[in-house]
């Protein structure tokens, strides 16, 4: 069972790369990876900014008491330390915060972007355009759904990150359940456009969410660490959309939705591959099956 579980997690946290080999096979997604990358861009260059517009103004003040004479130095002291670590202890929340937040952030802002290059993706693993003729009205509430299903994920992990805030306490270890909210989130954020995408809704997300908890954490893990190193944050929305559908793509739904009792929703068509090409990079042994 632990080993079960241990190469799940090392099959979702691997998926990156394999969806980096996607793209690097499948050059005309450039395209479509582009502007998401530029949103992106414009994201992280202004969050930058306010947070150390933030912390270069912030004026902790200075206190100074010229009573009871060098006791009244030292408590001045004290003061002004105390203030001075508050400010860096909320600088170090701040980017905390911004660090888990900026997938989720990312993905609302930018939704119709990813919705997008999550179609184009979904066309070249199958190997042919998906036909397609929706009227505006219904592609337009796609569009609006895909923001609100983003929106809503978000409101989510904000919930999960309070409630593991109070770990924080906890010397090192408390860091874990940030982490591990963090990534789930992450994880499942990037999954999220394709499903949406093609008419899926919550109850049925949590079909493949609950099925493959231990991979989703894996690829959400793997995009966190990545989101560490300078300037990554920027290349993380089009590559987690780009797997993130990959992942869509290669789930059993029929099975899922047999097990579930399930029918499939409204526009839901599974998706199937019209091609026989062999793709090492992607091919997985029981890939969501």
């Amino acid at each position: 069972m632990i080993r079960q579980l241990i190469s799940e997690f090392w099959l979702g946290f691997t998926l990156p790369f394999r969806g980096a080999a996607f793209i690097y096979r499948h050059s005309g997604l450039w395209r479509y990876i582009i502007l998401p990358l530029l949103a992106n861009g414009i994201l992280y260059v202004l969050a930058m900014l306010l947070f150390f517009y933030i912390l270069a103004t912030w004026d902790t003040g200075g206190v100074a008491w010229n009573f009871w004479g060098p006791v009244g130095g030292w408590l001045a002291f004290l003061a002004n330390y105390f203030f001075v670590a508050l400010k860096i202890a909320a600088a170090v929340l701040a980017c905390v915060f911004a660090y888990l937040t900026f997938t989720g952030v990312g993905m609302v802002i930018t939704s119709p972007l990813n919705d997008i290059l999550s179609e184009k993706v979904e066309d070249a693993w199958r190997g042919s355009p998906q036909p397609v003729n929706l009227p505006f009205s219904l592609s337009l509430w796609l569009s609006l759904l895909g923001i609100f299903d983003s929106l809503r994920t978000f409101l989510w992990q904000l919930l999960c990150i309070l409630v593991a805030i109070p770990f924080l306490l906890f010397p090192v270890a408390g860091v874990i359940p940030l982490f591990v909210v963090g990534a789930y989130f992450a994880g499942f954020g990037f999954l999220d456009s394709a499903l949406t995408r093609n008419f899926l809704r919550p109850r049925h997300k949590r079909l493949l969410a609950r099925r493959h908890f231990w991979r989703l954490f894996g690829f959400g893990s793997s995009m966190q660490l990545l989101f560490l190193f300078p300037l990554t944050g920027l290349l993380i929305m089009p590559l987690g959309v780009t797997t993130g559908t990959l992942l869509y793509c290669q789930g059993d739904w029929p099975e899922l939705f047999r097990q579930a009792a399930l029918p499939f929703p409204p526009g839901f068509t599974p998706p199937v591959r019209q091609v026989n090409e062999i793709q090492p990079a992607l091919t997985v042994k029981n890939s969501f099956s």
